[in-house]
């Protein structure tokens, strides 16, 4: 098993193909910035309310850690691979280890993306006359962002072990959050507010605009989603086997 994992994560984190998956991981906290123009008006606002204010678009990294998760699934399934990988791996070390390095991967990924996103925002600071200020709601949103990851992540690998194709995934881990988990906010926020995406961005800014879960709910309905997907995916791939 820990071949398995060791194996899968250094799959996962090298090539050149690991380059579109941050520049997708740093396009999520992007668009919900810019998707918000309200954001960049800091006007009235001290060092740590502004600087709380630009990280929270990193409490959706957990979106592009879904896609982490399922990358070690899906590009075996677009390259037609991942039959021999069974095979010579043998089902279950093949689905946990791919589970676990997708996790991994994900939080080395997003701790990456936050790095860059810090320096961002202390650059866009500094040319409004403002510092960063690490405020404790600053580091819950880093703290609910990494744990945001490894759901997602865990979350991202089901999805992929149970459509086995690279792009449904990729609608499903990327499309349906940012589109229609977004829509449904507006429209039809109390079930908007269980929906995955959504309640992994909520372990970052619990409670956010009174539309999201507060931390111990998301923490409880984020960990059935990923229960239930992992399943679901288990059972799948086990018939699949047979």
């Amino acid at each position: 098993m820990t071949n398995a994992i060791r194996s899968e994560l250094l799959r996962s984190m090298s090539g050149l193909s690991i380059v579109p998956v941050y520049l997708i991981a740093l396009l999520m906290p992007a668009f919900v910035l810019f998707s918000d123009g309200g954001r960049l008006e800091l006007a009235g606002l001290d060092s740590g309310a502004a600087t709380t204010l630009l990280l929270q678009p990193l409490a959706w990294s957990a979106i592009a850690a879904a896609f982490v998760g399922a990358y070690g699934v899906t590009r075996e399934c677009y390259y037609t691979s991942l039959e021999r990988t069974l095979t010579a791996v043998g089902y279950r070390d093949s689905f946990i280890g791919k589970l676990v390095a997708g996790a991994l991967a994900a939080v080395a990924v997003s701790a990456v993306i936050m790095a860059v996103w810090t320096a961002g925002v202390g650059f866009f600071l500094a040319r409004n006359g403002l510092a960063p200020v690490l405020t404790p709601d600053a580091w819950r949103i880093y703290s609910g962002a990494l744990g945001g990851a490894v759901l997602g992540a865990l979350l991202g690998g089901a999805v992929g072990w149970i459509t086995r194709n690279y792009y449904v995934t990729a609608a499903v881990v990327l499309v349906v959050p940012m589109v229609v988990e977004f829509a449904l906010l507006r429209t039809a926020p109390e079930v908007a507010t269980y929906s995955p995406g959504l309640v992994l961005a909520a372990l970052s800014v619990p409670g956010h605009q009174g539309r999201l879960l507060d931390s111990l709910p998301a923490l409880g309905v984020g960990l059935a989603w990923t229960v239930a997907s992992i399943a679901v995916a288990w059972v799948c791939g086990r018939r699949r086997r047979v």
